[in-house]
């Protein structure tokens, strides 16, 4: 009997540094029966290596790469049926603007797109059984159609965070998500929250919505990461840097820490990511931490594995993720696996992470003064052994990758078995 062919579209990965969630869950794909090809949107940088076997075509970066393409799908977009089903659901929703029309004109020609790519795939390799889409955009209608015309058995999807929250997305609209994509056969929200958000949101069946938590590798042996050196606050950060992650709050935060241990120890901040944001952050840096003698580090952007050594030796006491919004944040489970307590928003599914009676959730809206305060009365709690470990059992039980992909997989594959 054949292999099921699993057709797994993405952004960019294997390409580029981002999406480096996706690594983790490779070795469950490559231990599995199936034939697994990657359809990045982009390609071009560092190519992370794949499993043997695993393959990658270009069929969907051509496309995109294609200004022909681009306009022919434009152009036909503006007669598909629909996109007239999109907007009368927006004008039933009393949501039709100009810019919400726009935005629904191109998710369907980027459907489309996706709709001929993967027909294209499926008349070179054959059938796709699962056509595995890892955001909950455009594409996933793409795959849905493609379904609908026979070139896919079944379509999946994946939901995290920006993809997911409506609230968070360009005119607070998530296109094609209650009309076309509800038509997939399961989508699998990395969270509880997650779950309930699509069926309340979006209107989604129950019966297509399961759980599908990501997770991280498990360090063995334990590493426990040192807290901070005596007379030393070392903090650290991973995001990009971007409105949503709110770095100018953190830097605000820092700053009320360092007046609260003044003359008893100094402040050191390290930041790993980096974004458009960068220089308005650094000169933030200059007119509030320097004055206050804060040792701050840009890091940028490092290749994961770099980044997990990086965490795996450098000591600290604690690490901040301020952002206004999240899926499951997978940089909190890595630092947490490692020992690293965190001071999080409480927003998404991060209390998930952390659990959910955390003194280390903040509310939402907290300001600087509250969040630099919440980290002086934690700063001993979070450098004892009894915190350190307590956080890393919640990602061993929580967000094992050994247990939560393979799980996933297996979930999947089991539907292309039924007739």
């Amino acid at each position: 009997m054949a292999k099921p062919l699993v057709a797994w579209v993405t952004t960019r990965f294997p390409h580029g540094l981002g999406e480096q969630f996706i690594t983790a869950e490779i070795d469950a794909w490559r231990d599995a029966d199936a034939r697994v090809v990657i359809v990045p949107g982009a390609m071009g940088g560092p190519a992370r290596p794949l499993p043997e076997g695993f393959e990658v075509d270009d069929v969907l970066t051509r496309a995109w790469a294609s200004r022909a393409t681009l306009l022919r799908a434009a152009a036909a977009a503006m007669r598909d049926p629909a996109l007239r089903t999109e907007l009368a659901d927006l004008r039933a929703r009393g949501v039709l603007t100009r810019r919400s029309a726009v935005i629904a004109l191109r998710a369907v020609a980027q459907a489309r797109i996706v709709q001929a790519a993967l027909a294209d795939l499926a008349a070179r390799r054959g059938t796709i059984d699962v056509a595995y889409t890892y955001w909950l955009k455009p594409h996933t209608s793409g795959a849905v159609r493609a379904r609908d015309e026979g070139h896919v058995r079944h379509v999946i999807s994946r939901a995290h965070g920006s993809d997911l929250y409506e609230e968070t997305r360009p005119a607070h609209y998530n296109p094609l998500v209650r009309t076309v994509g509800a038509g997939l056969d399961c989508l699998y929200p990395i969270s509880e929250q997650g779950c309930g958000y699509v069926q309340q949101t979006y209107g989604i069946r129950p019966e297509r919505v399961r759980r599908g938590r990501l997770g991280t590798r498990i360090p063995s042996p334990r590493i426990e990461v040192a807290p901070g050196e005596p007379g030393e606050v070392s903090l650290l950060s991973v995001s990009s840097i971007t409105p949503v992650k709110r770095l100018d709050l953190v830097v605000d935060a820092i700053a009320h820490v360092a007046r609260g241990v003044e003359g008893r120890a100094v402040v050191r901040w390290r930041h790993y990511g980096s974004g458009f944001q960068q220089d308005q952050i650094e000169r933030r840096v200059a007119e509030v931490l320097e004055p206050l003698g804060v040792r701050t580090e840009f890091m940028g952007l490092v290749p994961h594995e770099d980044l997990l050594e990086a965490l795996a030796h450098q000591p600290v006491d604690l690490m901040l993720n301020l952002s206004s919004s999240e899926g499951v944040p997978v940089s909190i489970m890595e630092a947490q696996v490692r020992g690293i307590p965190c001071l999080a928003t409480d927003v998404g599914a991060t209390r998930e992470v952390l659990g959910e009676d955390s003194p280390y959730l903040v509310p939402s809206d907290a300001n600087a003064e509250e969040i630099g305060r919440r980290v002086l009365d934690l700063l001993e709690d979070a450098r004892s052994a009894a915190r350190r470990s307590a956080v890393r059992e919640i990602v061993e039980e929580r967000f094992d990758a050994a247990r939560n992909f393979p799980a996933f997989v297996s979930d999947v594959l089991e539907r292309v078995a039924r007739p």
